[in-house]
């Protein structure tokens, strides 16, 4: 675990507005802080260094692009197999979150689908390596929720 960085209120400001907006200018996010763009670049740039901003991303419409379904693999391997799944979690493109977990499951795998036929086909290929269970989502309540401050 590394070391925590303790975040001032502008911080999380910054943070809260670019997890909804990460294409938003220095001089509009500085705009509605009540700082210059050359003070919030600075601020931005030292979250950065610090890694709590690891990047920035784009949200895909899955459906639109022939991916409708997502389903998490619930996996209970042997452990002569754990490297051969973290390999597969990695190679398969249709994985999109691999977690080893504890629990009654070893690992929990999100993947997004084109149909109940690829489903299937994947479960196959994972039931070589120990036990399956699947869920499939017929609906997201919370998604990429933006983190905000604890305390």
């Amino acid at each position: 675990m590394g070391t925590v960085t303790n975040l001032d209120e502008v911080d999380w400001q910054i943070l809260s507005i670019l997890q909804a907006e990460a294409r938003i200018s220095f001089k509009e996010l500085g705009q509605r802080i009540g700082l210059t763009g050359t003070a919030i670049a600075e601020r931005v740039r030292k979250l950065e260094d610090e890694n709590i901003i690891e990047g920035y991303t784009i949200n895909v419409n899955r459906g639109k692009i022939g991916l409708p379904i997502t389903a998490f693999f619930k996996l209970r391997v042997q452990i002569e197999h754990c490297q051969r799944l973290r390999e597969l979690a990695i190679d398969l493109p249709e994985v999109i979150e691999a977690h080893r977990v504890v629990g009654n499951e070893y690992y929990i795998l999100k993947a997004v689908l084109p149909s109940m036929q690829h489903l299937e086909a994947m479960m196959e290929r994972f039931l070589q390596l120990g036990a399956v269970e699947v869920s499939i989502v017929l609906s997201t309540v919370v998604a990429d929720k933006a983190i905000q401050d604890q305390s």
